[in-house]
């Protein structure tokens, strides 16, 4: 980097708020998310604009990339929880409204109960 006093409070800012990011899903808060993907997107814009002005030397941006993909891991991590409660929580309903048995030749075969309708399930 060729001038410290610009470049360097830029990438420290990004690399709080990668920090912030990373405290977030940690602690399953995700609804910060959106609110640091804006400061997210202000802090690139502006990357880009000093970018243009002079060049960022790469060695400086290493941090950065290691927290970026840090985070993208546990982002991936996150929607994959999520995905998984979905499923689940399809089965549960699934289980409520709906209910499976076997036939005589063997097929599974499926009753769909109506609201206030119960089953009484025996082994």
């Amino acid at each position: 980097m060729s001038d410290d006093t610009v470049e360097i409070p830029l990438i420290d800012s990004l690399q709080e708020l990668l920090e912030d990011e990373r405290t977030a899903l940690l602690e399953g808060k995700l609804d910060a998310l959106p609110d640091l993907l804006t400061r997210k997107e202000a802090l690139f814009e502006e990357l880009t604009t000093l970018q243009e002005e002079e060049e960022i030397d790469a060695d400086d941006l290493i941090p950065l990339q290691e927290g970026f993909a840090r985070n993208h891991q546990l982002l991936e991590s996150a929607q994959a929880g999520l995905r998984a409660t979905h499923e689940r929580m399809g089965t549960m309903r699934r289980v409520r409204t709906t209910f499976e048995s076997y036939d005589n030749r063997g097929q599974r075969q499926a009753v769909q109960l109506n609201a206030g309708q119960r089953v009484e399930k025996r082994a």
